[in-house]
């Protein structure tokens, strides 16, 4: 059972898996995320790095915000152990107002948009990570203010006993009386009718359809119909190109596939590992005629763990039109949405048909702090703070080929440079906010925020 030589040094059977701490989420669940099983053998020199890992992709499923792991009974003569996981549960149901901006991001609004209060959106929003304890998540969305909008998604990540297939659904609902209805100069010009009207709406319901054969290997197939629309107005005035030929709608189904291989060390701030992801999207099947476009996506990150404090990432990420037709306006988006961000340009968008960008950082963590927080927060899940702060720079290149719409767009079809510092501070470990000072070609600077969950 047990070996022992000069070149891999001991190995001990694992006798059980001991898992405490998950009050919600199934066991089985956690077992999932582990790359051993009751019965395996395991070096003990890898123990550490493994382990590393594992507990990294536990805290990646956005289910935990602490998570330890040992080697527990160890008996020296049978050579056997058991491994103890012992977990903290996140806050699972997320009950908030919705206060957000309509814009792009906070810089936006800020700046372009004089941070009016009358582009703030209003209302409620449930999310729930774990509904039944098997990592399935529902969001309910009910929001006023500049964008009206309702939403309902849920999705069941394991159907089967070998816990490979999932299921979801998605239904979506949006109109509002202001529009962006052109790009010039890379901004977006807006337009609200003075009776008030509602000038766009969207409409979308859709079912998708998960597999994950391993750890890593995720593949996801979508199928959507979308209806469109916007005002007569918009159509024959503002810009017929919106939904091309001066057409007041749009219908179409809507395929998408999506591949993704990943190893990233810790999800929502990489601190090693890889991933590669391709999506393939058919937009318009013949069903009706409104809409054809046929579209690739790539994208590939590195992430290098130089010692336990310091960290570099590259990323390349890439997309092309495979129909070469004309696209309408409404869908021809490309840089300055998302995470497709350029650094130094937060304030521009780039829209295109084809794009690539590049991105690489140095990452340093040089404050990590456990912060017991049991005498103010009446949260459970909240009452130990894990708090760590990084010093980023950050350096980005983006090129955006547009045929159609270029005019006086002078950031397309030209090399764009980004670049800048950044304080970058994680919390529970599925909260981040990032404060980027960022410059450009055009001899910009300011400083830009951002932030994200990990679900």
């Amino acid at each position: 059972m047990v070996i022992w030589s000069q070149e891999t040094g001991p190995i001990a059977t694992i006798q059980n898996i001991i898992i405490e701490g998950n009050k919600k989420t199934k066991e089985q669940i956690i077992l999932r995320e582990l790359d051993v099983k009751k019965g395996d053998t395991i070096y003990l020199k890898d123990f550490q790095e493994r382990f590393f890992k594992t507990k990294k992709r536990l805290l990646s499923t956005s289910l935990f915000n602490m998570v330890k792991i040992n080697f527990q009974n160890y008996n020296d003569v049978t050579k056997t152990t058991d491994i103890h996981i012992l977990v903290r549960e996140n806050l699972f149901i997320y009950p908030a107002p919705i206060i957000e901006f309509a814009d792009r991001n906070f810089n936006v609004w800020w700046e372009e948009q004089n941070h009016s209060f009358s582009r703030l959106n209003y209302g409620l929003r449930l999310d729930h990570i774990n509904l039944t304890g098997v990592k399935d998540k529902l969001k309910l969305k009910l929001q006023f203010g500049y964008t009206r909008k309702y939403e309902i998604d849920y999705n069941y990540p394991y159907l089967d006993d070998a816990q490979t297939i999932g299921l979801g659904f998605n239904i979506f609902f949006a109109e509002q009386k202001e529009i962006g209805y052109i790009t010039r100069n890379n901004k977006t010009e807006f337009f609200q009718a003075a009776d008030e009207r509602n000038l766009l709406n969207r409409f979308r319901v859709g079912t998708t359809l998960n597999y994950r054969p391993n750890l890593f290997t995720f593949n996801t197939v979508r199928l959507e119909f979308h209806r469109n629309g916007i005002d007569d107005l918009v159509a024959t005035q503002l810009n017929p190109d919106y939904f091309l030929n001066g057409k007041g709608s749009i219908k179409f189904f809507f395929l998408e596939y999506n591949y993704e291989y990943n190893k990233r060390i810790f999800d929502i701030y990489p601190e090693g590992g890889y991933a590669i992801n391709f999506n393939i999207k058919k937009e318009g099947l013949g069903i009706f005629k409104d809409f054809n476009n046929l579209s690739v996506h790539l994208d590939l990150e590195k992430h290098f763990r130089i010692n336990r404090f310091l960290f570099t990432t590259f990323r390349l990420k890439g997309k092309a039109n495979l129909i070469r037709n004309d696209v309408a306006f409404a869908n021809n988006t490309g840089l300055g949405y998302g995470d497709n961000i350029v650094g130094g340009y937060e304030l521009y968008v780039l829209d295109g048909t084809d794009f690539v960008l590049g991105e690489s950082q140095l990452k340093a963590r040089f404050f990590h702090k456990v912060i017991n927080l049991s005498r103010y927060m009446p949260i459970s899940a909240f009452k130990q703070l894990d708090l760590k702060i990084f010093l980023r720079w950050n350096t980005d290149m983006a090129y955006v080929n547009e045929p159609k719409y270029a005019t006086s767009n002078d950031l397309n079809n030209r090399w764009v440079i980004g670049y800048g510092p950044s304080l970058d501070f994680l919390f529970y470990n599925n909260f981040l906010f990032k404060f980027e000072y960022n410059f450009n070609q055009l001899g910009e600077s300011g400083l830009f925020i951002h932030n994200s969950l990990s679900f």
